[in-house]
């Protein structure tokens, strides 16, 4: 009798959990009589007492479940998320890794870029310094002889020379280039001297 109320009791708290509004006058009644009964029984309290622990067993491995979830008991959104978060690590490694490619393409054509201009002065400077020595020696030699060697040259080379030249000696040269080579000489002369030409 003693187990059948105790079974009772656990079946009543069970019921007023489930159905608290349409037990309650019942409830109230049937814990009246249990109470006395079973406070004064031993058996019924280490019953009860044996079944809070084993529903407070089985609560604390449900709560220990649910903060064991894996992966796989993700909701959808969030496994997506996850997934969109991976992609974009994944693209953003890839940028930083060409950006330093890039960088260092970059620092590669400037190292080219400078030698390639330091290369262009330096045959400028030897160009200049080569036209200075025709300047020279076109100068030290006789007008007639000058202008022979002038009529055989490049026209734009010849300008250059010509323009080396102080203005009387360079007269005293064209004065012996025949006169159509001579007249466009001259005008590439004036053109050179012109800077705010057309």
């Amino acid at each position: 009798m003693f187990g059948l109320l105790s079974v009772d009791s656990l079946t009543l708290k069970a019921v007023e959990t489930v159905l608290p509004d349409v037990l309650s006058g019942e409830t109230a009644e049937a814990q009246t009589r249990a109470a006395p009964a079973a406070s004064t029984t031993p058996i019924a309290d280490k019953a009860n007492s044996e079944a809070n622990r084993a529903a407070q067993a089985e609560a604390a491995k449900d709560q220990a479940a649910a903060q064991k979830r894996t992966e796989a008991d993700m909701p959808a959104e969030w496994k997506a998320l996850k997934k969109k978060e991976e992609e974009l690590a994944i693209k953003e490694r890839t940028l930083k890794e060409m950006e330093a490619s890039i960088k260092a393409e970059a620092v590669k054509v400037q190292k080219l870029h400078d030698e390639i201009q330091s290369m262009l002065d330096e045959a400028k400077q030897i160009k200049d310094q080569r036209v200075k020595q025709l300047v020279d020696m076109l100068s030290n030699t006789k007008a007639k002889k000058a202008a022979e060697i002038l009529q055989s040259m490049d026209d734009v080379l010849a300008v250059k020379v010509l323009s080396g030249m102080r203005g009387r000696q360079a007269g005293e040269i064209l004065s012996f280039v025949e006169s159509k080579k001579a007249a466009k000489l001259s005008e590439e002369l004036t053109k050179l001297q012109i800077p705010f030409a057309n």
